[in-house]
């Protein structure tokens, strides 16, 4: 077995602090809704190796599977990590993005992570407040709030 090099560990653990940080924000955004979030863990295996990463899921009150964000690593061309966001109706993904990048084609004005349509003609979310989740979520679930 390869020993793991220490810069890999280092980048696996800010990854894994950005997405345990936006499901923080989740949890925050989502408090005064009827939904049911559900914590969990995903296997997650990528080019830094394979490890554990918090997965979570989102269901209406009456248990309607809304959106499950499951993590796929921070091994990300033109990214610094990803989250698949799977709704049932439709699929979608979110990229961890630095504004610092000069190899993106987007304008990125702030760190963070952003969601992606499958539109070329429409520029990435920022995904920062509860509006843009909602959105989110009714894409990939079509449930509308």
């Amino acid at each position: 077995m390869i020993a793991e090099q220490p810069q890999n560990e280092a980048k696996k653990q800010i990854y894994l602090q950005r997405v345990n940080q936006l499901y923080t924000n989740i949890n925050h955004w989502l408090q005064d809704e009827p939904l049911i979030l559900e914590n969990g863990k995903i296997d997650v295996i990528e080019a830094l190796g394979h490890y554990q990463a918090p997965r979570l899921s989102i269901r209406s009150k009456e248990g309607e599977p809304l959106a499950a964000f499951e993590p796929t690593g921070a091994s990300v061309l033109l990214a610094e990590g990803s989250i698949d966001v799977d709704g049932g109706v439709d699929r979608g993904f979110i990229l961890y993005m630095l504004k610092s990048d000069p190899q993106t084609y987007f304008k990125i004005d702030v760190d963070g992570w952003y969601w992606f349509e499958e539109r070329v003609d429409v520029k990435p979310h920022f995904l920062n407040q509860k509006t843009q989740l909602l959105q989110l979520i009714t894409w990939v679930s079509d449930y509308e709030f």
